[in-house]
């Protein structure tokens, strides 16, 4: 992702030469980054914030611009307003819909002899047993970064709450434990004794590979982590499934929400150029821009306006089934308190480690999330 940032901004800047186009990479923790700048008043034109929660709390301390009224404002999808938007203004450019599920390989499933994606949890059993019956191991582990147990905590804990949870705990009166958790953990469980041996040792470069390699024929992640596929395997052949934790089918929904949004800093001395710059990255009509290079490739997420997609893959067809049908949901960790993801995906470490057991999981998320009310 970093190289097609690097040619589009080469690309932009050889179109013209009235604005040098620059691009500051961090290597660091990205929201310690954001709190240094914020704090010497000093951030950059034009930066990355998460939707809905962080987008929402820049907003409300008047650091970032009204983009209401720029032209790619009225073509993004309905659907996706409230993750960007404050008081009813958009302060941000949702930049890609990203895709959260079960990535498995196509190749392997038939060699086990599974014909049919999993649509509830005794289904994805059965997934798992078929796959070991031919010592294919089921899951690519990950599990080192906490990041990526958070956004599989986020799918599970989707499927199990009701519509008013999220409200709950924003307001501090709700908790991450409900009557269906064991739903979510026997997952989590599943995940564990499907994993491998050594699973709590592979960070997500690790598991990207092994997944792309064949090592193992699934992977709980998003399509960023196909980005080196091709790489290591050029004949490798995904598709996409929502993540089967209960016993209905009609809650196996994908988790489809805007990945990253790009705001602009409202005490900017370049507003003119660093809005010329965004529309440039949000241009849906230019077939040689920014939408084309950043979309159109394997690990891609699409735009989240209309856009022509080149991508023949199985995982994006099955994606766009999922959307068409209305069987998707959004990722709800993205609208719990700003930093909640690094209490979640800690403490299901612990769980994943045996340091803890369900209750105290859920305890620790409990208290992460009252620490950041306050």
């Amino acid at each position: 992702m970093i190289r097609v940032f690097i040619i589009r901004v080469l690309g932009f800047n050889s179109r013209q030469d009235k604005i040098d186009f620059q691009i500051e990479m961090q290597t660091g923790d990205y929201n310690q980054y954001l709190g240094a700048k914020v704090a010497s008043d000093d951030l950059p034109d034009m930066f990355f914030l998460n939707p809905y929660s962080q987008v929402q709390q820049f907003a409300e301390n008047d650091r970032i611009l009204d983009l209401s009224g720029q032209e790619f404002s009225s073509k993004i999808y309905d659907s996706v307003k409230d993750a960007y938007s404050y008081e009813g203004k958009a302060y941000a450019y949702p930049m890609c819909l990203e895709m959260l599920g079960i990535y498995y390989n196509v190749d392997l499933f038939e060699e086990a002899g599974i014909t049919e994606v999993p649509k509830t949890f005794a289904e994805m059993e059965e997934v798992c047993r078929k796959l070991q019956e031919k010592n294919i191991t089921p899951f690519a582990a990950t599990y080192k970064d906490g990041w990526t147990l958070n956004h599989l905590f986020s799918c599970l804990q989707g499927n199990v709450v009701g519509d008013s949870w999220v409200q709950e705990m924003n307001e501090g009166t709700g908790s991450f434990a409900n009557d269906r958790s064991e739903e979510v953990f026997r997952f989590l469980d599943l995940m564990k004794d499907n994993s491998g041996s050594n699973y709590m040792d592979a960070d997500s470069t690790a598991g990207f590979n092994a997944f792309a390699s064949g090592e193992a024929a699934m992977i709980a992640s998003g399509e960023f982590s196909l980005l080196n596929a091709e790489s290591v395997n050029p004949d490798l052949n995904v598709g996409l499934f929502g993540v089967p934790n209960t016993d209905d089918e009609a809650d196996a929904k994908l988790d489809v929400d805007v990945g990253i949004c790009i705001v602009v800093n409202k005490k900017s001395e370049h507003l003119e150029e660093t809005l010329e710059v965004l529309n440039y990255i949000a241009d849906n009509t230019d077939a040689e821009g920014w939408m084309h290079y950043s979309s159109d490739a394997m690990g891609a997420a699409p735009p989240a306006m209309e856009f022509e997609m080149q991508l023949d893959k199985q995982y994006y067809k099955d994606y766009t089934a999922y959307m068409e049908s209305g069987n998707s949901k959004p990722w709800i960790y993205l609208q719990l308190p700003s930093g909640i993801a690094d209490t979640v995906g800690p403490a299901v470490q612990g769980y994943f480690a045996g340091s803890t057991d369900m209750a105290e999981t859920l305890e620790v998320m409990d208290a992460g999330c009252q620490e950041l009310l306050e």
